[in-house]
Parts: C-alpha cells; sequence; structure tokens
C-alpha cells in the first residue's frame, strides 16, 4: 500500500487520504527547501504509484489545534525601498 510506504519515511510528520483534487496530504517535518525538494524527488516521486506532486508551503500560521499565534506585536518585516 502506497500509504505505508510513505508513512515510513522519518520526514513524514503527517499523512492524510484527502477527497478532492488529490489523494494524499503529505505533511513534512520543518526543513530547510532544500531538504524538502530532496525528499520529494528522490523518495517520494520515485514511488512507482506516484504519478504527480504538488508542493505547497505555510508562510505564515495563525492558529493551531487551537491555539492563535497573532497578538499587537505589530509587523515585523524590514522595509524595503527602491
Amino acid at each position: 500500500r502506497i500509504a505505508e510506504k510513505i508513512y515510513h519515511f522519518p520526514e513524514v510528520e503527517d499523512l492524510y487520504l484527502m477527497s478532492g483534487g488529490y489523494d494524499f496530504m503529505v505533511k513534512l517535518k520543518k526543513a530547510p527547501m532544500r531538504d524538502i525538494a530532496a525528499f520529494v524527488s528522490s523518495r517520494l516521486s520515485v514511488i512507482e504509484e506516484v504519478q504527480s506532486t504538488t508542493t505547497h508551503v505555510v508562510l505564515k500560521q495563525y492558529k493551531d489545534h487551537g491555539t492563535m499565534f497573532v497578538g499587537k506585536s505589530g509587523d515585523k518585516r524590514m522595509v524595503v525601498t527602491p
């Protein structure tokens, strides 16, 4: 089974069977983009049953398991001017 092949990888934190446009959602442990790309290209996409992959990256987290991560701390991004 494909799920068993995927969930045994140590990089995989969560694995969900989905309805809709794709079959599985694989959540990886936090890692640099280079490591994520290497995992997808060398371990995930080479599984015979995997026809395609799509990678999404969380840019900002607002709430997780009931805990909110937003407050009145303000925007801490650096201002960039031309």
